[in-house]
């Protein structure tokens, strides 16, 4: 359709006219989490159009739509846009949206990985942590952190958080690998060989909107291609695993 072939600027002018017709925060709510993986698809421009009118509004109106315009900022690369809006979702309303913590915490690695700040690493651990305190079941925040710790070389620390992990989801895959890569760098290749392995059985079984659901925010055309690449990594770390040790 036409909509596909109209430039960023002419959506964002259709989207912001149609966002000042909108009165209270709830709809403008509403209505930006329509645009964001809602009924009204995948569309970000107006997402965040729907969600600064909201702030325009009422800045301490909804509990949600800082925490929202961060993941957009984050989503589109501008990490220390990002933490400015996580700052204010904490400001405004502590921990009430718990993954604020959770957000902040990717937001520092992705940073750290970008630019290389040693710390930003340790700004994303500690949020890790904190989200880790608010939600002790979440996979995703251990597999997280055990990312963070990697990227730190901090292979041993790495150990606790995805053992504790892996004993509610013995079968997730994504904390599997990084146990897997946690044994590796500590010298248990045997071990490391068989959490690989692992991982890669349960990825293999994982289907598309299992993947999305692990990817909350992402465009849905893009969960193949993330699904694929994760396997390989997986299929990476194996053979690195069965590899010849170097000299």
């Amino acid at each position: 359709g036409h909509d596909a072939l109209m430039s960023h600027s002419e959506r964002e002018h259709l989207c912001y006219e149609e966002m000042m017709r909108l009165v209270t925060v709830e709809e403008a709510v509403a209505r930006g989490q329509a645009y964001f993986n809602g009924d009204r698809g995948y569309d970000v421009v107006c997402a965040r159009k729907a969600f600064e009118r909201a702030t325009e509004v009422d800045p301490r109106g909804s509990p949600i739509v800082w925490h929202q315009l961060g993941r957009l900022d984050f989503l589109e690369g501008n990490f220390s846009l990002a933490l400015i809006k996580f700052d204010k979702q904490i400001e405004y309303f502590g921990d009430e949206v718990p993954n604020v913590h959770y957000m902040r915490g990717l937001t520092y690695g992705y940073r750290a990985r970008r630019i290389g700040l040693v710390d930003d690493w340790v700004r994303a651990e500690e949020a890790f942590q904190k989200y880790i305190t608010l939600d002790p079941h979440s996979p995703w925040a251990r597999t997280d952190l055990a990312w963070v710790l990697f990227s730190q070389g901090k292979f041993q620390e790495m150990k606790e958080p995805i053992e504790k992990g892996l004993l509610k989801y013995p079968d997730h895959p994504w904390l599997l690998n990084m146990y897997g890569l946690a044994l590796l760098n500590t010298d248990d290749r045997e071990g490391a060989i068989l959490y690989f392995k692992a991982a890669l059985h349960f990825a293999d079984t994982l289907s598309l909107e299992e993947w999305g659901e692990a990817y909350p925010g992402n465009d849905p055309n893009v969960w193949g291609k993330g699904l694929d690449e994760m396997r390989e990594s997986i299929e990476k770390n194996l053979s690195l695993g069965l590899g010849t040790p170097s000299p």
